[in-house]
């Protein structure tokens, strides 16, 4: 019996995740996430999608993206992982080895600007609050980087983001504060 669709309605954005299977490292040198990185933006050309925020990890990774089209969300991540198994099992001579993505893909959506703004910060502190990097904005693979590169993956804000952003990133968050 085939999958039940995802609900992804068009215009909505979504915190998207996954990881390795098995909690695996996907990514092990600064090409593997350049790779993907040129994936996404590569995907954003075939199906219209807009990326607000993102964040690689070793073993996982995050993305708020906002599907312009019906059938536009899964059909970009679908493409994404799939090309990126397919290079990752060429490249680590593991092909014919199962799956290297846990799942399809992990989608919440997001449900008003005040969400937005708690889910970026989570996503972009992600790097400092797994010890990969003292400060976010030092992690390459991080929406936080980006931004101030300039970088095309990212689409603007619907939102005009606190002056102080970076410090609001790099503070512990309280207990009660949900993603």
């Amino acid at each position: 019996m085939p999958r039940r669709a995802r609900y992804a309605p068009t215009g909505c954005i979504f915190h998207v995740v996954n990881r390795g299977v098995e909690r695996r490292r996907l990514f092990f040198e600064p090409a593997d996430y350049q790779a993907f990185v040129s994936l996404l933006a590569k995907a954003k050309e075939r199906w219209p999608v807009r990326i607000f925020g993102v964040c690689i990890m070793p073993n996982h990774y995050h993305l708020l993206v906002q599907p312009v089209a019906d059938g536009a969300l899964s059909a970009y991540f679908h493409w994404v992982q799939g090309c990126y198994a397919c290079d990752f099992r060429a490249q680590t001579g593991s092909k014919g080895y199962g799956h290297v993505f846990q799942q399809r893909f992990w989608s919440g959506i997001v449900v008003d600007q005040f969400h937005l703004l708690t889910s970026l910060r989570y996503v972009e502190a992600n790097p400092r609050e797994g010890q990969l990097v003292a400060c976010a904005e030092a992690w390459e693979w991080s929406s936080l980087a980006m931004r101030t590169r300039g970088e095309q993956l990212l689409d603007p804000l619907p939102m005009v983001l606190p002056a102080n952003w970076t410090e609001m990133v790099n503070t512990e968050r309280e207990p009660e504060e949900g993603d």
